[in-house]
């Protein structure tokens, strides 16, 4: 895979492992008074969400926010770096914080603007920490996977066979 790129791996979380983030997220949401937790993969998938953020809110802000996260390691390249890990806006009443947890899954932590800086980089780290076994768990099963429907290179002789 050429660096920089995105990984071809589809994260598919089993029930059991998207019960064990929900609950990491319920239980972080409150410890670390955000208000929303977003995981999306780079692609801007939604892969799952906490908080009083609405379904199709957390689809747009996963698709935006996986958006800027690639402008901003297009921005590291062209600085000579290989990637940055995180992304920070803030603004007069909300600020998020999007981290890489791994080479193919983001977190975004969604704040009010009375969280100091440095407890949302603590908190956007400490949920990645405990997250990420389970992501790993999920992206190595996932590219292990076969793909599911394989198109035949002889279609039209086996849709001949049909008929």
């Amino acid at each position: 895979m050429e660096e920089g790129r995105l990984s071809k791996v589809q994260v598919v979380f089993t029930e059991d492992e998207l019960k064990e983030i929900d609950n990491y997220f319920g239980e972080y949401i409150v410890e670390s008074e955000a208000r929303d937790i977003v995981l999306l993969n780079k692609s801007g998938e939604l892969l799952s969400k906490s908080g009083d953020i609405t379904s199709d809110v957390a689809v747009t802000v996963s698709a935006l926010a996986a958006g800027v996260f690639s402008a901003t390691n297009e921005l590291a390249r062209i600085l000579g770096e290989r990637e940055f890990t995180v992304t920070f806006h803030q603004g007069q009443e909300t600020n998020i914080h999007v981290s890489l947890v791994t080479s193919t899954v983001l977190l975004a932590m969604i704040f009010d603007n009375r969280a100091p800086i440095g407890a949302i980089r603590f908190w956007a780290k400490k949920i990645g920490n405990n997250v990420k076994d389970i992501i790993e768990k999920a992206e190595e099963r996932s590219s292990k996977e076969e793909p599911r429907q394989k198109i035949s290179d002889n279609i039209d002789e086996e849709i001949d066979n049909l008929f």
